[in-house]
């Protein structure tokens, strides 16, 4: 047999390439929700739909984030040298907000990076969660200089920016990282010992106040308190019994 009679054997009529290529689209449909070549107004409803919710939740958090780069609101904006915005699913049904924004936050562009984002990565893992199904961000979002506590004021500010960036998640749950994300979200004097393990309200999402992975980190004996905070977070998203 020639080479070309091989060829031709390989080759597969026009009539078959058509009937692949509507079986992988029928079979694509079936996977989103859509029935054959139902043309119901459920399925052209679906169809219309597909990526526009994504695609409006990035416009609005996109100029959300414009919004944080061209803030010179507080002192901190004089000498920083990136603005950390907030990162991950922004759908997420839990949120979690830390304090200030670290150098190693600044290099890698996003919260929880460096040694408190490894082991903020491991909590998350042991919560039954990726890091990808939750929402990360910080109280303030400009770095201190040599690990400086924050000015009240600072924070007020950065205050209305977390504000709307939860507004355009709505979590379910937020977990507060430590006094400074604690006293921003629930706007309080009270001492973070007090907030600490208990939920609180914040526009009707739940919010658990405990220690930060960064201070985890200097005293790791404080680890099966969190351990027993963030279990009250994990019995929230446990199934209903029964």
């Amino acid at each position: 047999m020639s080479v070309i009679s091989k060829r031709q054997e390989n080759v597969k009529h026009p009539v078959a390439e058509i009937f692949d290529g509507l079986s992988a689209n029928l079979k694509f449909l079936s996977e989103l929700g859509c029935a054959g070549m139902d043309c119901s107004d459920k399925s052209l409803e679906i169809i219309q739909d597909w990526g526009a919710s994504s695609a409006k939740t990035n416009r609005d958090a996109s100029g959300l984030y414009n919004n944080f780069i061209k803030c010179r609101n507080c002192s901190l904006s004089k000498d920083r040298q990136q603005i950390v915005c907030g990162d991950g699913n922004q759908k997420a049904r839990l949120a979690i907000v830390g304090g200030v924004a670290s150098p190693d936050d600044v290099q890698a562009g996003k919260p929880y990076s460096g040694k408190a984002g490894d082991l903020l990565n491991k909590i998350i893992a042991a919560m039954n969660f990726k890091r990808d199904q939750v929402y990360i961000t910080r109280a303030v979002k400009c770095c201190l200089p040599d690990n400086q506590k924050p000015k009240i004021t600072d924070v007020n500010i950065c205050r209305s920016y977390l504000n709307k960036e939860l507004a355009l998640v709505k979590p379910d749950v937020i977990c507060a990282f430590g006094e400074i994300a604690a006293m921003s979200l629930l706007e309080t004097s009270v001492p973070f010992s007090r907030l600490r393990g208990n939920f609180h309200d914040f526009r009707g999402m739940r919010v658990m106040p405990t220690y930060s992975p960064e201070y985890l980190i200097e005293n790791m004996d404080a680890k099966r308190v969190v351990w027993e905070d963030l279990k009250q977070i994990m019995r929230l998203f446990e199934p209903e019994s029964g």
